[in-house]
């Protein structure tokens, strides 16, 4: 049986919602799943106003953050509707929607600190009348050494199962690397700041977040300081937080410290700096793979995949591989979280939890279920009750 789902997302370093339509087998892990359609909606301008400032102070302190709230949630709402009219189907034909229980959730994003204990699902629901499934990512990713299933989970259904190695770079709020190759544990890389830090130089209200790869944009205009790379990479170093693993990375006590740098320089210099900082710690990271993994294709996604500038100063390779994109296997690389959140929907459905998908366990489920209409919700209880009985 064939299941369409909806996915949704917005995060660190996006100024609008990300929407895709899949269609999923019953078994997730056996055929691959196709994307039908991918679509995005900006959010009003004053709203990417006030989210400038939100992550300057707690939610409560905010007059604006209820409405805040109303309106992002019915964002969400419209463009899932639009997206299923747009695809030429009905409400009827989708099976669910996927998105994150919190906005903007563990991607190191100040912006979206305000949000922290909210998500669009219950709204979403209530407006669209279909059941929605939020992931619980909410993981303090940089404080936490446990494979980031939200992405490498999507990218072993997609990746995982061929002859030779692949990795792949997300471009997102955080780097994040997976690696997968044929008799080796999934490898995963949790990076440090990407998104997420060119959003923090990004939050003065006098510049419009407009515009096809703005951030690149301006970052080409700016011009390199040096001394400000090398303060941010002594940032960077005192930010390995030295203890049980050395993969861990406090990601948000960096943003916090590289914020007095936002008032003495330029934002054109800043992002500069910024994208030669990303680009470094990439080809840092890519270094120091196993060679296991290392034989084979290098695909990137995420919403900075596409970002001209980056790619340009990572080289155009990595590994004296060609970077590819996700577009490659059928998913524009700016629609790859929105994948994912559909993915892990269908992976909820199927019974599915964090347990199941790292090796390390984790105790909390995997979602959040907020049924819809009942027809809506009828279908995924009947699913579950079937793949129960199945697995039992």
């Amino acid at each position: 049986m064939m299941r369409t789902i909806l996915g949704l997302h917005a995060g660190a370093g996006e100024h609008g919602v990300h929407s895709v339509l899949i269609d999923v087998p019953g078994h997730t892990m056996g055929e691959r799943p196709v994307f039908r359609l991918g679509m995005f909606q900006a959010f009003p301008f004053e709203v990417c106003r006030w989210l400038a400032k939100a992550g300057d102070k707690p939610s409560g302190e905010s007059r604006y953050f209820e409405n805040a709230c109303k309106i992002i949630s019915e964002q969400f709402a419209n463009l899932a509707l639009l997206t299923i009219k747009e695809a030429g189907m009905s409400e009827d034909s989708i099976f669910a929607v996927g998105c994150d229980s919190t906005l903007g959730a563990g991607e190191g994003s100040r912006r979206f600190l305000a949000f922290k204990g909210w998500g669009p699902g219950q709204d979403i629901a209530q407006a669209t009348g279909l059941s929605s499934i939020c992931i619980n990512s909410d993981v303090d990713l940089g404080r936490s050494n446990s494979p980031d299933h939200v992405f490498s989970y999507p990218a072993e259904c997609l990746f995982g199962r061929e002859n030779n190695p692949v990795l792949m770079l997300h471009l997102g709020g955080m780097i994040k690397i997976s690696g997968f190759a044929k008799g080796c544990p999934v490898l995963n890389i949790n990076g440090g700041p990407c998104a997420s830090f060119f959003e923090l130089l990004l939050n003065s209200e006098n510049l419009n977040p407009s515009g096809v790869d703005f951030v690149s944009k301006l970052a080409v205009q700016g011009k390199l300081q040096e001394s400000l790379l090398c303060k941010w990479k002594a940032g960077l170093a005192r930010s390995v937080v030295l203890g049980k693993s050395k993969n861990r990375f406090d990601h948000l006590g960096f943003l916090e410290e590289i914020k007095t740098d936002i008032k003495e320089h330029e934002a054109e210099d800043l992002l500069c700096a910024a994208h030669h900082l990303v680009a470094d710690m990439i080809k840092n990271h890519m270094e120091k793979i196993p060679d296991n993994y290392k034989a084979g294709r290098v695909i990137i996604c995420g919403p900075h995949a596409r970002n001209g500038f980056l790619r340009h100063l990572l080289g155009l390779n990595i590994l004296g591989k060609k970077l590819e994109n996700t577009d490659s296997a059928g998913i524009p690389a700016p629609s790859w979280d929105a994948f994912a959140r559909a993915m892990l929907a269908c992976h909820a459905l199927d019974g599915g939890t964090l347990n199941s998908i790292n090796s390390r366990g984790i105790n909390r489920p995997l979602a959040s279920f907020y049924p819809g209409a009942n027809a809506s919700w009828g279908k995924c209880l009947r699913w579950m009750e079937r793949h129960s009985r199945q697995a039992g």
